[in-house]
């Protein structure tokens, strides 16, 4: 069974359970994994994952210049982090550059090819999140992003999720 059509079972089996055993961290993190499944089936067509796909948005944003950075704000471990970013290069989307000052350190840029591409991954991405507020006012929408703020403002404040930004589609 594919991953998206684990993910649509689970979510079957979930809607059939009694609301008060859903909790909120659950339901966070089903949406999250729905959010990311149908992402990864709209990149499928560039060759990408949401995984890439979050890798070159950082580093096109300038949110992240190193393999360390990245690993720091999408909380990933550094050696899974060296193999994405491999498969990037690989395709031509992302490039290496050795830092002239110190040696030791290798700066990540987005290639030429990428930052063509990034214009169509961010418009999958949309979409994706547009499928997924199907129904939704714009207050409501609103309303949404505001208690996520202020959940990412109480782990801050809490000491937690020093980079909660990581998971931005």
């Amino acid at each position: 069974m594919s991953r998206r059509n684990a993910i649509k079972a689970e979510t079957r089996a979930a809607a059939q359970a009694p609301e008060a055993e859903l909790s909120v961290g659950y339901l966070m993190s089903r949406a999250r994994a729905s959010l990311l499944s149908d992402l990864d089936a709209q990149l499928e067509q560039f060759g990408l994952n949401a995984m890439q796909f979050a890798v070159l948005k950082h580093l096109a944003h300038g949110d992240a210049g190193t393999a360390a950075d990245l690993c720091r704000v999408m909380h990933y471990d550094g050696g899974s982090m060296t193999r994405v970013l491999d498969r990037l290069e690989e395709r031509g989307l992302l490039r290496r550059e050795r830092c002239r000052e110190d040696r030791r350190v290798v700066y990540l840029r987005v290639a030429p090819n990428g930052r063509a591409l990034l214009p169509r991954l961010i418009g999958a991405a949309s979409g994706v999140i547009e499928a997924h507020l199907a129904g939704f006012s714009p207050a409501e929408t609103e309303m949404l992003k505001a208690y996520l703020k202020r959940m990412i403002e109480n782990g801050h404040a809490a000491g937690d999720n020093q980079h909660s930004d990581g998971g931005k589609l």
